[in-house]
């Protein structure tokens, strides 16, 4: 079993083995979503965390899927469009680290 995938039991506090396909499948599929908006090949280390935040609400509604709202015995539930709001922040912070705009170089002035 990989390492992401005991992380997301352990959030969801689930210890058999009964759903570990669907949970990588949305593991893999928050990371593709991921890496899309990021613009990369692989995945920084450092966004696992957001992987599996998604993976968990992606989780959470689970036969729910498609539904903006849900509401029953006067509970309702209103479900994001995006799993990635949440993070939104994070993500443009690592986009503007690691877009190489703030990055200086020295230039010989003779050589140009």
């Amino acid at each position: 079993m990989n390492d992401q995938l005991d992380k997301l039991k352990i959030a969801l506090q689930i210890t058999d083995n009964e759903h570990d396909d669907l949970l990588q499948l949305y593991l893999d599929d928050a990371t593709d979503f991921l890496k899309l908006r990021l613009s990369v090949h692989d995945l920084p280390d450092e966004m696992q965390a957001i992987v599996r935040g998604a993976a968990v609400k992606k989780f959470n509604r689970f036969k729910n899927e498609g539904m903006a709202s849900y509401s029953q015995d006067g509970e309702s539930i209103t479900f994001s469009s995006n799993d990635f709001d949440e993070w939104s922040n994070e993500i443009e912070q690592w986009k503007n680290d690691h877009n190489n705009v703030n990055q200086g170089m020295w230039v010989n002035p003779y050589e140009v």
